[in-house]
């Protein structure tokens, strides 16, 4: 996949999960939007996990974790 593509619709979607999870408060919505968001990774795709700069992956770790925490959220709130 093209890196650049990747990029903006990892910041699209990444934007509307904030948008549904501070805006219109539908946190569900926002999980699903904000998880998707890490198919498309807006770093260099061809470049292997290990050698990629620990911040790039700092990002994404933060990113996924954080998305699970809103599905555990979601689960055990109800």
């Amino acid at each position: 996949m093209n890196t650049p593509f990747n990029r903006y619709v990892y910041i699209a979607f990444v934007l509307v999960g904030l948008y549904y999870a501070i805006l219109s408060k539908e946190p569900m919505q926002a999980t699903i939007y904000l998880g998707l968001a890490l198919v498309f990774d807006p770093f260099n795709t061809s470049q292997k996990w290990d050698d990629r700069p620990l911040w790039q992956r700092g990002i994404l770790v933060v990113h996924l974790v954080l998305t699970l925490a809103m599905i555990g959220w979601e689960i055990f709130s109800r």
